[in-house]
């Protein structure tokens, strides 16, 4: 597996591996009197940009495709009537993704997740499946990690990249077989409208609110590949 430097998306095998589209939330955010525009083109742009930059034949979207829980909205179709013909796409369906069996031309995962290439990949909201944990790395979304930063005289939210380490003995309790060294690595999300402060939350999802891997103690990474710090020593800056 190889990071996508300055984009929020990694590479494994032939496949690149991006969450959190959020599709159509330009949709919600003018009927909250916020107006930004067709975000989906520039949403389809970035994809097929990083699509041949890195010569990915295969795409991956580890969850929360579109904005909307229920609804099927516009966006969604648009997204996929550009992308399809230029990747064999697999979505791994996330806790806003209802009824995206309904689009046809692409592969859908439960919210257990699967393995590629050795690395387990799930959206987040739910618990992995056990073959993941069997794993030595395991990509996951849902979190949205962003840190502020003070440029310019005013905040500015980074997407970030963490490596939570294992807490292993809360790991046993809950897999009877696992990977000891197992590192979750959670990604930013792709839609830059998102962002959750990674020092003002404790991690979303199953395996942090039951403690399977630790949120202080995560090393915080830039897009660039910078090793900023581990969240807990952030958290008091």
């Amino acid at each position: 597996m190889r990071f996508v430097s300055g984009a929020e998306a990694a590479v494994v095998g032939d496949s690149l591996i991006i969450a959190d589209l959020h599709l159509g939330m330009e949709r919600e955010l003018f009927h909250r009197g916020i107006r930004i525009g067709d975000f989906t083109d520039y949403l389809i742009d970035k994809t097929l940009l990083l699509l041949r930059e890195t010569r990915c034949r295969k795409l991956v979207i580890l969850g929360d495709i579109k904005e909307n829980v229920v609804a099927m909205e516009g966006e969604v179709h648009s997204y996929f009537d550009y992308i399809l013909p230029h990747a064999q796409v697999t979505v791994c369906k996330g806790n806003h993704d209802g009824n995206i069996e309904r689009i046809p031309g692409f592969g859908i995962v439960g919210p257990g997740g699967f393995v590629l290439h050795g690395i387990g990949m799930f959206h987040g909201h739910a618990w992995p499946a056990p073959e993941l944990m069997q794993c030595k790395t395991i990509l996951m979304g849902h979190n949205h990690p962003q840190l502020t930063f003070f440029e310019g005289g005013k905040k500015e939210p980074h997407p970030v990249w963490l490596f939570c380490p294992p807490l292993k003995t809360n790991i046993r309790k809950k897999y009877r077989k696992s990977n000891a060294g197992a590192q979750l690595l959670l990604m930013p999300s792709f839609n830059p409208l998102l962002g959750n402060d990674i020092g003002k939350m404790g991690g979303l999802g199953p395996v942090f609110r039951n403690g399977l891997f630790s949120w202080d103690k995560a090393s915080v990474y830039s897009l660039g590949g910078i090793r900023l710090g581990m969240v807990r020593e952030i958290a008091r800056t």
